[in-house]
């Protein structure tokens, strides 16, 4: 075995175990993150504003009740400014005292004389 054979196995030794270091240093990284990952999935399904489908729901089914208390009581102004401007202030005021009456009425009493009764009281179309 001459130099030169002697070199070229030196060589071939060192660029085989930098190729397998690097190797190792890329596995043990992988392996790293993706047991940090695994640690970060448990935090995020161990918290507490972690929601289950469940309470996602019942928070959903609230924001649609408040909207929809919101789109009656838009409703309900509406309503009433239309009776206002359609009426005199007496008349107005008559209309108004006639259809608390018959809310409170059906509120009390769900019945459905007692609705139809509210309804033509409160409708601006029976009016």
């Amino acid at each position: 075995m001459n130099f030169n054979d002697f070199k070229l196995y030196l060589i071939i030794v060192v660029a085989g175990a930098t190729l397998w270091f690097a190797k190792e240093a890329y596995e043990y990284n992988k392996l790293q993150n993706y047991l940090s990952n695994i640690k970060e999935h448990q935090k995020a399904t161990k918290e507490p504003n972690a929601l289950t489908f469940e309470q996602q729901l019942e928070l959903a089914m609230e924001r649609q009740k408040k909207l929809q208390i919101e789109s009656n009581k838009h409703k309900a102004d509406k309503y009433m400014q239309e009776l206002h401007s359609k009426y005199t202030k007496e008349g107005y005021e008559e209309k108004l005292a006639v259809c608390n009456y018959f809310t409170d009425l059906y509120l009390n009493n769900r019945t459905k004389e007692n609705e139809i009764k509210y309804v033509k009281a409160c409708d601006p179309m029976y009016h």
